[in-house]
């Protein structure tokens, strides 16, 4: 306690030599030396102070919560419950081929070109299925 009224004290007092100063007439660059020495003294005497104020706060309390309490054995027998989830599969779906009948027309030199049957082929695709799969309890 006594420290921290002796550092209270000797900081105040500080600060009033520096902020209260004798007015005199002279060179604007006179007296820069002197202020600057005092303003370093006054940063390391500041230094000094708060470290000794913070050198001697004890570290912050730390709370670590109980650990779990342990199940009993016969509790660590039971299964485990699997919900139920949605799972997505992806299937083919194959092609199809198909007979389409195409009419009679004049070709692009101009000639003509008599009905006929053609077969074309659909391409396959593949298709995304949501299936429902139920829970159930898992064995250890």
């Amino acid at each position: 306690m006594m420290k921290k009224i002796t550092s209270i004290v000797l900081v105040l007092t500080l600060i009033s030599l520096v902020t209260v100063a004798s007015v005199e007439a002279g060179s604007k660059t006179r007296h820069r030396w002197q202020g600057a020495a005092i303003a370093l003294g006054a940063v390391a005497l500041g230094g000094l102070l708060a470290h000794q104020i913070h050198a001697n706060t004890p570290p912050p309390v730390a709370y670590y919560p109980p650990p779990p309490q342990p199940e009993p054995y016969y509790y660590q027998s039971q299964h485990e419950y699997i919900p139920g989830h949605w799972e997505t599969a992806r299937e083919r779906i194959p092609g199809t081929w198909e007979r389409v009948s195409v009419p009679g027309h004049y070709d692009r030199w101009g000639r003509w070109v008599a009905g006929h049957y053609v077969e074309r082929q659909t391409p396959g695709c593949y298709v995304e299925r949501r299936a429902w799969v139920e829970g159930y309890y898992r064995n250890y």
